[in-house]
């Protein structure tokens, strides 16, 4: 897929390109320079493919405007009858009905439909074939750019202007601009429109702090991916395109590389992506909150892609916990089989189709399916086997309060999550029971000393710039948990400050992945 890559000097160019005229135009307008600079960025990827986002957006804007309209004519009506309470609500559900039946439906059909295509088509194609033949199927789809994330946020939005907890946009340019926004449309955030659209209604004027902290927190970002994942990318790329070339520990190392790339490279795209929208004064929801110091496997999910869990929260496991259905089955369940059977059964049925559907959002193949199921039965052993837990580790006198045991919980997180890696990045499920197949034939320590490991992508300088590397994220990242390391630079004198950012500019430059004859990486969650 083609666009303006967020590590790459047209997009520094780009992005000069935005900021320059922005600060230029008056204040009020200034939400149309973004709206302008976000097609453009768009376009880069593909004019035809702004089909698909252009159709969502006018489908979810005027279905909301249109149910906005319905709810504004019964409210009317209502008040004029002088009805309250109960009455109120019994008066408005047949409007309520006709908002859902005539507008909500038809346009999450309409997106979900362009997204289901758009996702699935190359993977349907073959068994389609054996139905029908000739030019229909001759074709592949190609994503267009951001398609899950804006799809997503659309349909967050017009749930909440049909549940009535916000008012519908009226002006479609600035819904437009929620839907494109250039720093989110690649790999996100997943945008909430009533957090995001205040932000470009107000004005936003010069703020010398906030260009400053988003400068900060681009470059923490591009060291992350140029210095950190795409360093990982030489190693992991090697081993997971030979499978059969490798063997025994191999596969270990290369799964705890896999798991700290995909960590540095999508963090480090939000800290990128963040930083650029804190220059021009708009703050985007954070998507990552250092989920390797979780304890648990739910609390990792809290802490990673914060957005796409907190969307599955609110829009598909309460909705289908609290339904009316839900609840009588629950019921019956409790009634017949008492609270235990009724407990598990109200938690494992969200959460299972949260985690199906978080597995298909993450990839089409089998294996993404089965990476659902797998982290689904994990949360659901977890949350209904959570007070006999605490009855062992009483009854053995564990201390769980302690440094040492609360290591522990982070190691064992990391691999579950390492372990969940094996399901998906070689590709397949065959090629992952290849890879576990390999891992048991053989037992060859001698790999960390007779320089084996320097023959895939790396040598000895290249682990000793990528270990401290490492190290110096885990630093920061205990720094950010108790305060803001850019406040705590910012409270620093002026040669320090600009001594930091020399050495953050110089670091990237020097031991960056780029240059002639390199072929850089994409961001990894930028195929969703």
């Amino acid at each position: 897929m083609n666009y303006i890559n967020f590590h790459s000097l047209k997009y520094i160019v780009f992005l000069i390109g935005c900021i320059v005229p922005y600060y230029l135009t008056p204040v009020r307008i200034r939400w149309i320079v973004l709206l302008i600079g976000s097609v453009i960025f768009y376009a880069f990827a593909g004019i035809s493919k702004m089909l698909f986002l252009l159709i969502a957006s006018v489908v979810v804007w005027y279905a909301a405007r249109q149910i906005n309209k319905v709810y504004k004519k019964a409210d009317t009506e209502a008040a004029e009858k002088g009805l309250k309470g109960k009455e109120k609500v019994l008066y408005l559900l047949p409007y309520k009905k006709k908002c859902r039946n005539y507008y909500l439906i038809p346009a999450l059909f309409i997106v979900l439909g362009m997204l289901c295509y758009c996702k699935f088509f190359n993977l349907c194609k073959t068994f389609l074939s054996v139905v029908f033949s000739g030019s229909l199927l001759d074709h592949t789809v190609i994503v267009p750019l951001g398609i899950s994330y804006y799809t997503f946020s659309s349909i967050g939005y017009l749930l909440d202007v049909y549940w009535r907890k916000q008012k519908a946009v009226s002006n479609y340019f600035k819904f437009l601009l929620c839907v494109c926004y250039f720093p989110q449309i690649v790999q996100g955030p997943i945008a909430r429109y009533h957090r995001l659209i205040p932000q470009f209604e107000r004005e936003n004027h010069f703020d010398f702090k906030n260009v400053c902290f988003g400068m900060q927190l681009m470059l923490y970002g591009y060291f992350k991916k140029m210095v950190l994942a795409d360093r990982l990318a030489l190693f992991t790329t090697e081993v997971f395109g030979n499978i059969e070339k490798y063997e025994g520990l191999i596969f270990p190392i290369v799964l705890i590389f896999s798991s700290l790339q995909i960590y540095m490279d999508f963090s480090g795209c939000m800290d990128i992506v963040r930083g650029t929208s804190q220059i021009f004064g708009i703050e985007l929801d954070e998507n990552f909150r250092h989920p390797f110091f979780s304890k648990s496997v739910a609390e990792f999910w809290r802490r990673w892609h914060i957005t796409l869990g907190t969307w599955f929260k609110d829009y598909v496991y309460l909705p289908l916990a609290s339904s009316p259905r839900m609840i009588q089955i629950v019921g019956k369940i409790k009634k017949n089989c008492g609270m235990e059977a009724a407990k598990l059964f109200s938690t494992a049925v969200p959460l299972a189709v949260v985690w199906l559907f978080t597995g298909i959002w993450h990839g089409t193949g089998s294996n993404y399916i089965v990476w659902g199921c797998y982290y689904g039965t994990i949360i659901i052993f977890s949350s209904v086997l959570a007070e006999r837990y605490k009855k062992v580790t009483a009854f053995f006198r564990i201390d769980t309060t302690t440094i040492g045991y609360q290591r522990f919980q982070m190691v064992r997180t990391f691999f579950i999550f390492t372990v969940g890696r094996l399901i998906t990045v070689p590709g397949t499920l065959k090629a992952t029971r290849q890879v576990i197949q390999r891992t048991v034939s053989s037992f060859n320590p001698w790999i960390f000393w007779d320089k084996t490991l320097y023959r895939m992508g790396l040598e000895f300088k290249e682990y000793v710039v990528l270990f401290f590397g490492l190290w110096l994220v885990w630093k920061v990242s205990q720094f950010q948990e108790t305060g803001s390391v850019r406040e705590r630079i910012a409270q620093e004198n002026i040669m320090i400050r600009w001594a930091i950012y020399y050495i953050a500019i110089f670091t990237i430059l020097i031991f960056g992945m780029y240059g002639i004859g390199y072929n850089p990486s994409a961001f990894i969650y930028a195929g969703f």
